[in-house]
């Protein structure tokens, strides 16, 4: 007589998998990028902010620096060192030239996308395994998770003492 496991205790089983899994993937991730930022000689924060930059096209520096959650200084000297080392270059904004758009060169582009080639083509054999609707619904965990993982890494930054241990 086989027992069915109760409602309750799969839901715990699949979240506790979730956040396993979720850990798992936020670890190779940064292995991953960390790894890449080095093969193209970019710190960590270099190769994201160059990812922003690649996503936010045309954004000026102080765009930039909400998405990236830094302070607008510090953001400008990182875009110094991507510029110097070829990744980035300052361009008029397209639609208000009193402004100064942020883009990705080409070259940094290609530097950059030649190295998630093999990544890029795992993935799609992954994602063959799945229905449009199941990635649908895995897209949209995953942008609901970024969400609230950006505005708690907000919330982070806004604090200026660390927070100790009390006792």
């Amino acid at each position: 007589m086989s027992r069915a496991i109760p409602e309750e205790s799969q839901r715990a089983e699949v979240l506790a998998a979730l956040a396993d899994s979720g850990r798992e993937l936020s670890t190779a991730m940064i292995q991953f990028h960390t790894n890449l930022s080095r093969r193209v000689g970019l710190g960590p924060t270099e190769e994201k902010v160059l990812e922003l930059v690649h996503r936010h096209q045309h954004a000026t520096v102080g765009e930039l620096a909400q998405h990236a959650g830094m302070a607008k200084n510090s953001l400008s000297d990182t875009l110094d060192r991507l510029h110097d080392k070829g990744f980035v270059e300052r361009q008029p904004h397209p639609s208000d030239g009193r402004k100064v758009a942020v883009v990705a060169t080409a070259s940094g582009v290609e530097r950059v996308s030649a190295l998630f080639t093999g990544l890029m083509t795992r993935l799609a054999g992954l994602n063959a395994d799945f229905s449009t609707e199941e990635l649908a619904v895995v897209a949209d965990y995953q942008r609901r998770a970024a969400a609230i993982q950006a505005a708690e890494a907000r919330m982070l930054a806004d604090t200026t003492e660390p927070q100790r241990p009390k006792g």
